[in-house]
């Protein structure tokens, strides 16, 4: 074994708050829209805050940036790719 996590298969989240960017392993595709929500929350702890409205979109195939309302559209992202680029947009 090399020390290299395998990360074969599994879904990426690569997030983006401003100039910040983070990848974060998800372990359990099942996340749900509140869950994603809570996650950048912590990933992004100071800069969104609970009470921060968010928009979260992600990159689809032709580059195109589209809106996360709720789970069933977080479900069929996450079936498109297995690397998941979010953006999230907000007031402040």
């Amino acid at each position: 074994m090399n020390g290299q996590l395998d990360l074969s298969g599994k879904l990426i989240i690569k997030a983006q708050l401003g100039e910040d960017i983070r990848r974060i392993p998800i372990h359990n595709e099942d996340i749900t829209y509140d869950e994603l929500v809570l996650m950048m929350q912590r990933v992004f702890r100071g800069k969104l805050l609970s009470n921060d409205e968010v928009t979260i979109k992600y990159k689809d195939e032709d580059g195109d940036l589209i809106t996360i309302f709720d789970s069933s559209d977080l479900s069929f992202a996450i079936q498109c790719s297995r690397i998941l680029k979010l953006t999230l947009f907000g007031e402040w």
